[in-house]
């Protein structure tokens, strides 16, 4: 299972894009950094995603979702229903607000016909199978509107995680059991931050309590090491194998 980081910063950073994060080249968990020019440096495209998850619905994690469906409607060759857009409650009204303000109802109706992307509704406890992975998403505890962790599963039983944007909260650290390698925000070095995120003394005690689980910090406000940690950079990518093994 491989992992691309193409965003490691948090929302008003310099020191890195915005969320997203690509899996095998096929899922794209949040879109806030500028997709479409990224994933080219990926050894991939946005034609090869066939599953993006949105944690939550703030622009720092979902504003470049209107360019990657408006590049897809556009391409020479489309195929439609073949994205499944999987979120929380109100991501199909949301997206199709983010197209309209954005780029007006004929883009809107371009990506409805040549995309035809299904949207699945997400929330705390779906364990579901998408686009051949299964996703697990629990409920957390964020700053408005509702927000999920999720755990991405490969066929060979290889899990991802991703914690969204969370405070700490039961159903963070549930999303956090069982996988091999969990991205998790990390916004805040040197006290509690506000606005529903975790800093650096909270992770390391998830850390403890999660011994098997190796941890990648991201959506940094700056970037420090943190022992016993990852901390990922825009466009690291890592080959990920279960503890089992």
């Amino acid at each position: 299972m491989r992992l691309t980081v193409l965003g490691s910063g948090s929302a008003f950073s310099t020191c890195g894009c915005n969320a997203g994060y690509l899996v095998d080249g096929r899922v794209l968990v949040d879109c806030g950094a500028p997709v479409p020019a990224l994933v080219r440096r990926a050894a991939t495209s946005i034609h090869a995603i066939t599953l993006i998850l949105l944690t939550h619905f703030h622009a720092d994690h979902s504003f470049t979702l209107p360019t990657i469906l408006g590049a897809r409607a556009f391409a020479d060759v489309t195929s439609a229903g073949m994205l499944v857009i999987g979120g929380p409650v109100g991501t199909r009204e949301y997206v199709s607000r983010l197209l309209g303000d954005g780029y007006g109802s004929h883009i809107r109706n371009e990506v409805d016909v040549n995309v035809a992307p299904v949207y699945a509704v997400l929330q705390d406890g779906s364990d579901v199978e998408l686009a051949g992975y299964r996703v697990q998403s629990h409920a957390v505890v964020h700053s408005t509107g509702p927000s999920l962790a999720y755990r991405v599963t490969d066929a060979n039983g290889v899990s991802i995680g991703f914690s969204g944007d969370s405070e700490m909260c039961g159903g963070l650290r549930r999303s956090i059991a069982g996988c091999d390698l969990f991205v998790c925000e990390c916004t805040g070095w040197d006290g509690p931050t506000p606005g529903g995120h975790l800093w650096s003394d909270e992770v390391a005690g998830l850390m403890v309590e999660n011994p098997g689980t190796r941890f990648l910090l991201s959506h940094l406000a700056e970037r420090h090491p943190l022992p016993g940690a990852l901390v990922a950079h825009d466009m690291l990518s890592l080959e990920i194998s279960s503890v089992a093994t």
